[in-house]
């Protein structure tokens, strides 16, 4: 008999009782490596989402299915709708909620879960997993670390060695401690375990990593330099000893003396097969291709690529690129891109993890990004086969090939370099039609801008009609930014903003933002990318201060800001004429939907959320918040 989901999470967190049969999971205990089915009734009782719902999508709020996406799609079956997939032999837990447009279906206390079971046990560090995921599940829970802690000690019955385990339930325990005495014993006992885990193998470098995540843990980050200070004065030659020497020497400023250090330490602790030295061969590589010595060059460069493993077409890539930047060994740039081209296929796409325990794994990636870094892989591929054999003086097949390089895809590095081989052949028409694609995908590129205005001038002396060029750019780039801009409203209710005063203390009111587009900066004196901000916020203040029908507040809410220190800011700069105010509600962030700043939330004249720009993203964010105002003056919502 097949037991709902919420019945499984009832099992394993004990918690209230919730309707049954709204969402199943099958099998009842799921295993690594067999099919796992999750079904939704859209007929049960309590159920949010209809039987007419244009679509439901699994969206997992915790996963150690590293090779799902983060967003599943359902597939219809009658009135039920249906998902499958087959746990990856790591998978440990998982928890996620359903999603159809703007309704959420997930249990009232918590969200739903998958537990990935070893037969009938729970897999080691799933349960572990569970208590990491509870933060996301349930963030203002007031027992949240009693949870935790009660799902770390199930962890450590069933696997008592559980390392990791260990100090997470120290950690906990020092957060829940009531004394400094008490937290001091907790923290205590966390420093022998980690201790004794580094005892276990100082030299090897999962096991270190072990080590200084223990460290990170239980919050000692200043710790984590430290243990490598003390493994390499207790074993100098082991590898990661002469890891961390290589990138002390590294710092050297004298290149001469740096390349005789590096090469000394090379001799005295390389050991063939092992991992330590490849810093190293790296460092000297690129030396020795700047100074234009291809035989060391191409020596070191032989020793990056020993071992196969994901990164292995990418690094191959790197070493050709390398000697063409140094325009050095042309035939080994070829060769080295004709072997990445070989295997560009497996191009390495997104996040790949490494567990000494199951090796390197794959996150999930869409195959249209996949298929697109592969095309963009091998015109760079392709392009630097082309410059190589412009440099060889074979001019035809450097021609052909920069051809054959724009008909695979238009990365940035491979377009720079065909425009390269088009400059270096006086064709600078084509140069400029490369260059001009670039910067058709990102009319920003200043680096391409003026390679592009060189080309355009050689076979067009013309500055005006270049500028025409740029302007055309310019019409494009908002064209392209108000595209994305429109699919991005948000459309959320409005926010309350009961606890925003001016700078006199006297509280806005609704009737002060009613009909009108309010941007509002949340910030802080203390924080510094908010004050890198400001600069760009301000020329958008000017360009709409004028307008009736657009109200800017720029507001203090950080924490340990007062009243008076956004006073004292305001007159200590007065080059800001924006209107600045304070915040007293402290959970303002939760209703906005923000925990960093600074963070900058647009509202329509109905007074809806409707962009939200969390942190600070340069220059761009002047035109972003430009072309998000005209987007809503548009709509004209009064």
């Amino acid at each position: 008999m097949t037991r709902s989901i919420y019945i499984i999470c009832l099992l394993v967190l004990g918690f209230g009782r919730v309707q049954a049969q709204v969402l199943d999971i099958k099998p009842d205990k799921p295993q690594r490596g067999t099919p796992v089915t999750i079904t939704y009734h859209t007929d049960a009782p309590g159920a949010k989402i209809s039987k007419d719902a244009a679509a439901v999508t699994i969206v997992f709020t915790y996963s150690t299915f590293y090779e799902l996406p983060w967003k599943m799609p359902m597939t219809k079956k009658g009135d039920d709708w249906v998902a499958t997939f087959v746990p990856q032999r790591y998978a440990t837990f998982a928890t996620f909620t359903l999603q159809s447009g703007d309704i959420v279906e997930k249990p009232a206390d918590k969200h739903f879960s998958i537990p990935v079971y070893d037969g009938a046990k729970r897999v080691k560090s799933g349960l572990l997993h569970e208590s990491y995921s509870l933060s996301a599940q349930m963030p203002k829970a007031p027992d949240l670390q009693a949870l935790k802690q009660k799902l770390q000690e199930q962890e450590l019955e069933n696997y008592p060695n559980n390392y990791e385990a260990k100090v997470a339930l120290l950690q906990t325990k020092i957060v829940r401690a009531k004394t400094a005495a008490e937290k001091l014993k907790y923290r205590t006992e966390a420093r022998k375990i980690i201790a004794a885990k580094l005892e276990e193998n100082p030299t090897f470098g999962g096991n270190i990593n072990l080590v200084t995540m223990g460290y990170l843990m239980i919050g000692e980050k200043t710790r984590v330099d430290s243990v490598r200070e003390v493994i390499m004065k207790r074993f100098p030659d082991a590898d990661v000893s002469i890891d961390r020497r290589a990138s002390i020497i590294a710092k050297d400023k004298d290149s001469v003396g740096r390349t005789a250090k590096l090469e000394a330490l090379l001799k005295k602790g390389e050991k063939p097969g092992e991992e330590g030295s490849t810093s190293i061969h790296d460092m000297l590589f690129e030396h020795y291709a700047s100074v234009h010595d291809s035989v060391k060059a191409l020596r070191h460069a032989a020793k990056l690529v020993v071992k196969a493993n994901p990164y292995t077409p990418e690094t191959l890539k790197d070493i050709a690129a390398k000697l063409t930047e140094y325009k050095v060994a042309p035939a080994a740039a070829i060769n080295y891109a004709q072997r990445s081209l070989k295997i560009a296929d497996q191009w390495p796409v997104g996040i790949i993890r490494y567990f000494p325990e199951y090796g390197y794994i794959p996150s999930f990636v869409a195959d249209s990004t996949r298929a697109q870094a592969v095309a963009d892989a091998k015109c760079t591929l392709v392009s630097i086969i082309a410059l190589n054999n412009l440099y060889q003086g074979n001019q035809k097949a450097a021609l052909n090939y920069a051809a054959q390089a724009m008909a695979y895809a238009y990365s940035r590095e491979g377009l720079l370099n065909v425009a390269s081989v088009y400059q270096q052949t006086n064709n600078n028409q084509k140069a400029f039609d490369a260059l001009w694609k670039l910067l058709l995908k990102n009319p920003t590129d200043t680096v391409v801008l003026k390679i592009a205005k060189t080309n355009f001038l050689k076979f067009n002396n013309s500055n005006t009609e270049f500028a025409a060029k740029v302007d055309e750019l310019k019409a494009l780039e908002i064209a392209q930014l108000t595209r994305k801009l429109k699919k991005e409203l948000m459309n959320k209710p409005h926010p309350e903003l009961s606890g925003l005063v001016d700078l006199e203390g006297k509280a806005v009111t609704p009737e002060m933002l009613k009909g009108k587009i309010v941007i509002i900066d949340f910030w802080a004196t203390w924080c510094v990318p908010c004050m890198q901000e400001l600069p760009y916020l301000h020329n958008v203040y000017q360009k709409y201060k004028n307008n009736p029908n657009v109200m800017f507040m720029v507001v203090n809410s950080g924490a340990n800001n007062t009243l008076t220190d956004a006073q004292n800011w305001a007159k200590k700069n007065q080059q800001y004429t924006f209107p600045i105010y304070y915040n007293k509600d402290k959970d303002i962030g939760e209703k906005v939907g923000f925990t960093v700043i600074p963070t900058i939330a647009v509202l329509d004249q109905n007074g809806s959320l409707q962009y939200r720009t969390i942190g600070f993203e340069g220059e761009i964010l002047e035109k972003k918040l430009s072309v998000e105002i005209d987007i809503l003056l548009q709509e004209k919502k009064i």
